[in-house]
């Protein structure tokens, strides 16, 4: 088999995507900053013992939710963990506490935490406070291996704290467990060392970035290549596996061609299709997505497959080929929760027990926990999955306000980063002197970015001239043209240098980047935050006009004007 990883750096997000054989298996992008993994010293703002809960402030916007299970203190035994303990007796209003996010925030709901923390390293999981364990993957077959792993594991466990011996641990020699171990320690005692000089709410750790996770986690012996293309990832990569594993530093390569490398892969095509609500099977067949609040619903249909040896036949295949689709659509869609699968109806228990097999099979390759229900005569089936975040759809798109709910459009930044790859497409497809990007004003304002910064770094990598223009339409209407200078300027709105203009109200909004700007003849204008307070109109004098953006002060009434 065939392996791949990809990583792809934009101006707005980091993705990588696993191949196999040529399909894609797993995808992740990574947009600002992210929470799960973190570990912050909070301040319990609430408890709750109606919810046997609490809620801690950790400086973000909603409070973290922590649950009395998930309140531990070093020094206590298994015996008093495990019997019923009531939230009030266990922390206060006020209190202190270092905790990690476990599950970002999800809808209304804020972040879930617990104070047993978990601190992964290459082959070794720390987790603390926690009785004296060690557990070793079950994807490890060997017994003298898993006895061998064991026995390491107990020879350096530091008081206090279970060790987990990662699938990645095969093999590995007992140097390198040790050298892994005594990371984090030395990472463990960073963390509460700098909580005892912090005041709450403050971050004490944060995860490391995507680009260092797959590195860890997904870059193995098993992967022919890492494709990557940028230069400082490519350095950065290289750095990081000449501690890993120097012996794969030789599979890092970068990715020179103009052509953008997702472009290379389908990988474009592969993420717009994990949009749809219908996936179309190799035979014919197909499957529905519908994701709820509640839980999500996967129904298997035939579609347009047929069969050639009868009708019992016919289902077992579908439902077969649907079990692996599946397994691989709730990784690359990130789907958690509570999945209900409605597999085809079939007569024959056998059918029943060989499509159950073939799920969990392909569910094995699954690196969040999941956990199946048997196959009901009815051909349902239960999937639970661990939830740490939105899943793909919820984290690209957003509520749409016109249908009140009811449907999803796409987020001004996903749609920036659509336009990044369209013209990056035309740019490698056919050269041009000069683009033109016509677009709703939040993508715009995204594109441009503060000051005009986003739009030069975008003329940097096309290394050709980029306009921007607002046009009046849907947020989800994208032009982009190429051409030359001339030409291109000839057919865009502008304002002049020292040109008097008077704006109204309605010219005028917060932008995406909390700019105040008026639109004139599609061309954004930064304007000063006294527009904040203009109620009857204003007269703006233009004091600066680039390509894409413009600035202007406000002037006494009585000059010219538009």
């Amino acid at each position: 088999m065939s392996r791949q990883i990809l990583i792809s750096s934009g101006i707005f997000e980091k993705r990588m995507a696993l191949i196999e054989d040529g399909a894609l298996q797993d995808f992740y992008a990574e947009r600002g900053s992210k929470v799960i993994g973190n570990v912050y010293k909070g301040r319990v703002e609430n408890v709750l013992p109606g919810m046997d809960a609490a809620f801690v402030d950790i400086g973000l916007a909603k409070n973290a939710f922590l649950y009395v299970d998930n309140i531990v203190f070093p020094g206590e035994s298994a015996k008093e963990r495990n019997k019923p303990r009531s939230i009030g007796d266990l922390v206060k209003r006020g209190q202190e506490v270092v905790l990690q996010v476990e599950r970002a925030a999800v809808g209304s709901k804020g972040p879930r935490s617990t104070m047993r923390l978990s601190l992964p390293g290459r082959f070794v999981v720390m987790i603390g406070p926690e009785s004296k364990h060690i557990g070793v993957s079950r994807r490890i077959p060997e017994s003298s291996e898993r006895n061998r792993l064991r026995e390491l594991g107990e020879k350096y466990q530091p008081e206090d704290r279970a060790l987990i011996m990662r699938t990645e641990a095969e093999g590995a020699t007992e140097a390198e467990i040790k050298q892994d171990i005594e990371y984090l320690i030395e990472l463990w005692d960073e963390i509460f060392v700098k909580a005892k000089t912090t005041k709450a709410p403050a971050l004490l750790h944060q995860d490391f970035s995507m680009v260092y996770r797959v590195c860890r986690d997904y870059f193995t012996a098993e992967v022919d290549q890492l494709v990557v293309d940028s230069l400082e990832d490519y350095e950065y990569i290289q750095e990081i596996m000449g501690r890993l594993d120097p012996s794969l530093v030789n599979r890092v390569v970068r990715h020179e061609s103009p052509e953008p490398l997702f472009l290379v892969h389908g990988i474009e095509r592969e993420i717009e299709n994990a949009l749809q609500r219908s996936v179309m099977l190799r035979s014919g067949g197909n499957l529905t997505i519908d994701e709820t609040e509640a839980l999500t619903v996967v129904d298997v249909n035939t579609g347009r497959f047929v069969g050639t040896k009868g009708l019992s036949d016919t289902i077992l295949t579908t439902n077969v080929e649907a079990a692996q689709e599946i397994a691989r659509q709730l990784r690359l869609r990130d789907i958690g929760g509570i999945i209900i699968v409605d597999f085809i109806d079939m007569d024959r228990t056998r059918d029943r027990i060989k499509v159950y097999a073939e799920l969990e099979r392909a569910l094995e390759r699954d690196r969040a926990r999941t956990k199946i229900v048997h196959i009901s005569p009815l051909a349902l089936v239960e999937i639970t999955r661990q939830r740490t975040g939105e899943s793909l759809a919820h984290e690209i798109s957003e509520v749409c306000p016109s249908c009140r709910g009811r449907g999803h459009i796409l987020t001004p930044i996903t749609m920036a980063i659509q336009a990044e790859n369209q013209i990056r497409e035309l740019a490698f497809q056919r050269p041009h002197e000069a683009y033109l990007i016509e677009c709703h004003g939040d993508v715009a304002d995204l594109l441009i970015g503060p000051g005009g910064e986003t739009a030069h770094g975008l003329e940097q990598r096309l290394n050709s001239p980029v306009y921007i223009r607002v046009h009046s339409g849907e947020r989800d209407q994208i032009y982009i043209s190429g051409g030359r200078i001339d030409e291109t300027e000839a057919k865009i709105g502008w304002v002049q240098r020292e040109e008097v203009i008077k704006i109204l109200p309605r010219d005028c909004s917060e932008s995406e980047t909390n700019q105040m700007v008026a639109i004139i003849d599609g061309m954004m204008i930064g304007l000063p935050d006294a527009a904040r307070v203009q109620q009857r109109g204003a007269q703006i004098v233009v004091t600066e006009v680039h390509r894409s953006l413009a600035f202007a002060e406000f002037v006494q009434p009585g000059k010219r004007t538009k």
